[in-house]
């Protein structure tokens, strides 16, 4: 079995897996349970993981909930976050509006006393609205002033976009300029439709145009869809362009080469163009390409997740072995995917190492939704049990759905998610389902 390498930033402030304060930082079930038993004992542990946010990609993991919970089980001091609003609220902001949900009443006597800074107010607020987590009549006077200023700003922003989107009802009687125009907003409900309309109008001159668009066009919507067309029609000429793109040198960080702006637009562009093409071509490309570093390595691993074999399986484990401690896991999400979809028991040893000592929630998420396809593998059942308590709602979706059995812990979480204010309404489903069995 492969076995994970070693983690390759020990400057990260972050303690190990097998530590409580380890667990909670990667939001794992296992940590929230510790934390509980522990009491008291665990507040600076928690205070910890709210001041100094541990996600690997804050706009993408979700503690607000794990933390809140525990914020008010434990009752925790709210002094040390509430002065440390000023400074870095942005977790903290999301904790303390998940537990006034809870209602917490220290919390709520906080965000209606009259010495309460307008700034902690309206974060606080903000998070309330966004995740609608409260209604202006439940919240105080100030509280309630900043939430009505939000929905109305939300309105008037909402209002030229519904007046900009006349509904389409025929595609085909559409010029193409005015198809791909379309395209530009990627927020467009009907962008299936345009992909349709643009494959049944399949010519060379069609595919001379969207080439030039790709090749020209500087709006990543209409590239984009461009590609996405080509890749489907099984269109090739692309592919010069797209390896020369994927073979560039591209630091985020430091002094060495970046590509410009439009160069990553339209390499992430081509990569949905090789995910398009016919699945035989593209994981044949996908197996070339494996090795060659950089970008390469991220189409790579998306094409796997959608085309992988089970003659990938081992490939598959060996990359997440040598790469699920780079960037918290975030190099990997594909590639587990992938594993997950191919959903063969001897994965299962290397998927429980990773839900155990993946920084980032997400490639944990996905290494506990491949062992959810095979929960009978040595390990899966306590990782399952285990995700009843995880940060992400989808990893405690599958611990509800896919755990063998429940225990009398694990029943008493599935009943408290089942009607829980701050999860997302599929895992109250998945939780309901789960007690009707």
């Amino acid at each position: 079995m492969a076995t994970l390498a070693p983690l390759n930033r020990p400057s990260d402030p972050i303690d190990p897996s097998t530590t409580r304060l380890g667990q909670l930082q990667r939001g794992r079930g296992a940590g929230f349970v510790a934390a509980l038993a522990a009491g008291a004992a665990a507040h600076d542990d928690v205070l910890r993981c709210v001041l100094h946010d541990p996600s690997v990609d804050p706009q993408l993991e979700d503690r607000a909930r794990y933390y809140a919970e525990l914020l008010v089980a434990l009752d925790v001091p709210l002094q040390p976050l509430t002065s440390a609003l000023d400074d870095d609220g942005g977790l903290a902001y999301e904790v303390l509006a998940g537990a006034w949900r809870l209602g917490h009443a220290p919390t709520r006597a906080w965000l209606a006393a009259a010495g309460t800074a307008e700034g902690a107010i309206a974060g606080v607020t903000s998070a309330l609205w966004s995740r609608e987590w409260a209604t202006r009549v439940e919240l105080p006077p100030r509280a309630a002033a900043t939430w009505l200023r939000l929905a109305l700003e939300e309105a008037r922003c909402a209002e030229p976009r519904r007046a900009l989107r006349s509904p389409v009802t025929d595609y085909d009687a559409l010029d193409l300029e005015t198809l791909l125009d379309l395209g530009r907003d990627v927020r467009h409900e009907q962008m299936h439709a345009l992909f349709a309309a643009l494959r049944r109008r399949d010519s060379e001159p069609l595919r001379t145009a969207l080439a030039a668009v790709v090749h020209h066009d500087v709006v990543f919507g209409k590239v984009r869809l461009a590609a996405r067309v080509l890749g489907a029609l099984g269109d090739e000429r692309l592919l010069d362009r797209a390896e020369e793109l994927f073979s560039l040198p591209d630091e985020l960080q430091g002094h060495a080469p970046r590509m410009s702006g439009f160069d990553r637009m339209r390499r992430a562009a081509l990569s949905h163009y090789v995910q398009q093409l016919p699945p035989i071509r593209a994981l044949q490309l996908a197996r070339q390409w494996r090795g060659r570093g950089g970008y390469f390595e991220t189409v790579v691993g998306a094409v796997l997740a959608e085309f992988a074999t089970g003659d990938d399986r081992l490939p598959l484990e060996t990359f997440v072995a040598e790469n699920a401690a780079r960037d918290g896991g975030w190099d990997v999400i594909h590639e587990l995917d992938a594993l997950g979809r191919l959903g063969d028991p001897r994965s299962a040893p290397l998927l429980v190492q990773v839900a155990a000592e993946a920084r980032y929630a997400h490639a944990r998420r996905r290494a506990v939704h491949a062992l959810a396809m095979m929960p009978e593998a040595p390990g899966a059942a306590a990782v399952l049990r285990e995700a009843l308590w995880d940060c992400e709602d989808e990893a405690a979706a599958d611990g509800c759905a896919f755990i063998p059995e429940l225990d009398a812990a694990a029943t008493t979480r599935v009943t408290a998610l089942s009607t829980h204010p701050l999860v997302a309404p599929e895992l109250q489903q998945r939780a309901r389902r789960r007690l009707d069995r």
